[in-house]
């Protein structure tokens, strides 16, 4: 097997120094977002961590957020209009090989190395995920042909930009022939890039009851915003985060029995390969 497939684990000073520095990257971030009246909210194992380690999970190496489109473009003309020495705002249409569909705020002069890294022409800094809520159709069967749209759209970005390494030999076969296949098309990954957002914000301006979180491919949760505003606050280390109202349902949607910890041999995240804290 590849060693970067390996599932490395970090060693407890590594993991508190790459805590520690998320979360002033955190606090930053939502000054950021309050001085500029932008909501967002803690979720996945940001917000799990929130509500059942009032920290973070002692496992997790990263911060996770969610916006709704309007807020994320509000936070990207503020990033592009005020540069900013120690922060920058990553996404999928102003990187022209960044092949995730949702935002990352990335501390500058920091650097992390995984499997992938080596394949794209920026330095990949450490970062907060930021993924983004669109509309989606109240009809079923257009918000069936909506979701794998995107869903397909979000792959093609992906394959266009990376070859994929898998511990799976089959899904490699796949991956990487998608990849050789995007190559020879006479179609730019900036043109698919393009199309890919272009479509998750095609019912943007039309009255929908619901939003899906299009760039977790995995799941594509559709989520009601009455169970997100007004927000609450919850506690996370020394600061307190926004959260959805109904945080109890989000998280069940996401993990069931949340309150319910994991085997001891799963109570881990896989290590980035190298990590460069720079001055932090």
């Amino acid at each position: 097997m590849n060693r970067t497939l390996k599932s490395q684990h970090y060693d407890d000073e590594t993991l508190k120094h790459l805590q520690k520095v998320q979360l002033m990257m955190l606090k930053d971030f939502i000054e950021i977002c309050e001085a500029n009246e932008i909501n967002y909210f803690a979720i996945g194992g940001t917000l799990l961590g929130s509500i059942r380690h009032e920290g973070f999970i002692p496992w997790d190496d990263d911060i996770d957020v969610l916006m709704f489109r309007e807020d994320f473009e509000k936070l990207n003309q503020h990033m592009n209009n005020k540069p900013n020495d120690k922060y920058r705002l990553i996404n999928v249409l102003n990187e022209e090989t960044y092949h995730f569909t949702w935002g990352r705020f990335n501390l500058k002069n920091t650097k992390i190395e995984d499997w992938w890294t080596s394949q794209v022409n920026y330095t990949v800094n450490l970062y907060i995920d930021i993924f983004i809520m669109d509309k989606i159709p109240d009809n079923k069967i257009k918000r069936f042909i909506h979701r794998w749209s995107c869903f397909t759209l979000n792959q093609m970005v992906q394959y266009s930009l990376v070859k994929f390494e898998n511990e799976s030999k089959l899904k490699q076969i796949i991956q990487q022939g998608a990849y050789y296949f995007l190559k020879i098309l006479p179609i730019s990954p900036m043109t698919i890039k393009r199309k890919c957002i272009k479509t998750y914000r095609k019912y943007e301006n039309d009255e929908c009851k619901l939003y899906c979180d299009f760039p977790s491919v995995m799941h594509m949760p559709i989520y009601n915003p009455n169970d997100f505003l007004p927000v609450k606050k919850s506690k996370f280390e020394d600061i307190e985060v926004n959260v959805p109202k109904n945080y109890d349902k989000i998280l069940t949607k996401l993990y069931g029995d949340y309150m319910q910890l994991p085997p001891e041999d799963k109570r881990y995240n896989p290590a980035h390969y190298k990590i460069d804290f720079g001055e932090y």
